[in-house]
């Protein structure tokens, strides 16, 4: 007991030497805290009762919840009732900053349980969503556009349940697979959109696909978790599953009937659609098959000047520069988009000639002419720079050769 007081003796001295303030900013803290939980369990309340109003079972971790909050409110109205009553100077100051302290966490951690639980009661209550809208930029170049509606025939149509969209990586396969997602919207009683696990195994599969169609796969038993799955989804009507980013499959023997989604491979109004980069395994032999072509290079400009935003009149002024760096993606969507959001509000035509000597464009010299205004500076600079004391004691001291520091002017071209 005395090695207690003698601690807290000490803790009070080292605290009210640091300032003598923060009991009461703590007070000011609890007081708040107090006061929003509170309001926070009246707001719950009365969620409660309409969920409860629309004949739904009772949450008992909801209510557990309030009366965990019902506690801490109370516990946190005597010790705000006891802050400025001195008992013993420093020791029951600092014994008090201390139970301030600790129910302000309290009052954290349970504020953050409160959140998760009142959001799944609240998803509960809504039910299963029908789906919903993705957000998703235009589609760009003849060669999308075809690929989009050769997808939409398949969905519409009755002869193939399985849809594979692939492609290298960077093709836009998920790019259009929402475009799709977005048109099944409607045309099926239920559209899910669900991310490939990163290990394709069936139980990481069902894991994931259980979650979205709000199923509780509550065993362990692989073919019983496939039976929970299927049940659920008979009871659905038409639904479309959209899987997307199958990279890798971990285990060989893995099929839709494994994982319980029961899709036949044609003549059947339910669709899965999915999006790999590669069909050598053998799940995908029953699926119609749909490869993603690069863009053509109009298309690939088109998509850059749609990106960047930039204008005939700037266009002229870069000379082909714009052109022959859209180029260096090689018609893959992805490298374009990435480009463009790196040269976009770029206006000298130095930073694009240098994006263009790092790119290992070949036709840089042959088709795009150093502007004469521009040489006669990038020699200047040169100049100036290699010929600097400081830059010359630079380059000795980091032990770098003259060759490194003339390519880096590049950059002034």
């Amino acid at each position: 007991m005395e090695v207690g007081a003698i601690f807290m003796g000490i803790f009070g001295v080292l605290s009210y030497l640091s300032g003598v303030a923060s009991l009461d900013e703590r007070k000011r803290i609890l007081l708040n805290k107090t006061d929003y939980l509170v309001a926070r369990m009246q707001d719950i309340k009365r969620e409660i009762s309409y969920i409860q109003g629309k004949k739904r079972k009772r949450d008992h971790a909801i209510w557990d919840w309030m009366a965990d909050g019902e506690k801490l409110v109370e516990k946190a109205r005597c010790v705000l009732r006891e802050v400025g009553k001195w008992r013993g100077f420093l020791v029951g100051d600092a014994r008090m900053r201390w139970n301030v302290s600790k129910l302000i966490d309290d009052m954290r951690d349970h504020d953050k349980i409160g959140v998760v639980l009142l959001n799944q009661a609240l998803s509960d209550a809504r039910g299963l969503c029908h789906g919903l809208h993705l957000p998703v930029k235009q589609v760009v170049g003849q060669e999308a556009s075809e690929t989009l509606d050769q997808l939409k025939l398949l969905l519409e149509g009755d002869k193939a349940g399985r849809i594979a969209i692939h492609g290298e990586k960077g093709i836009g396969k998920t790019f259009l697979m929402k475009h799709l997602h977005n048109y099944a919207l409607g045309r099926f009683d239920y559209v899910f959109w669900v991310s490939s696990p990163d290990k394709f195994t069936v139980k990481c599969v069902q894991d994931a696909v259980a979650a979205v169609v709000k199923c509780d796969l509550s065993s362990d038993d692989l073919n019983v978790r496939a039976a929970m799955l299927r049940h659920k989804l008979a009871g659905l009507g038409s639904f479309a599953i959209f899987l997307d980013g199958v990279a890798d499959v971990h285990e060989s023997d893995i099929s839709m009937d494994l994982i319980g989604i029961i899709v036949p491979a044609a003549g059947s109004k339910c669709k899965v659609v999915l999006s790999t980069s590669t069909l050598r395994w053998r799940m995908f032999k029953r699926f119609a098959a749909v490869k993603v072509e690069r863009l053509s290079e109009d298309a690939a400009w088109q998509l850059f000047k749609l990106e960047t935003g930039i204008g005939k009149d700037f266009v002229s002024s870069l000379v082909d520069m714009p052109r022959l760096l859209v180029k260096t993606c090689c018609g893959l969507p992805h490298k374009i988009v990435n480009l463009a959001t790196y040269m976009c509000g770029k206006v000298d035509p130095r930073e694009w000639r240098y994006e263009l000597s790092q790119s290992g464009c070949h036709e840089l010299e042959n088709k795009f002419p150093i502007i004469p205004e521009l040489e006669r500076e990038n020699k200047r600079l040169k100049k100036d720079i290699i010929h600097s004391p400081m830059s010359l004691g630079w380059v000795e001291s980091a032990g770098l050769q003259m060759s490194v520091l003339q390519e880096a002017c590049l950059i002034i071209l």
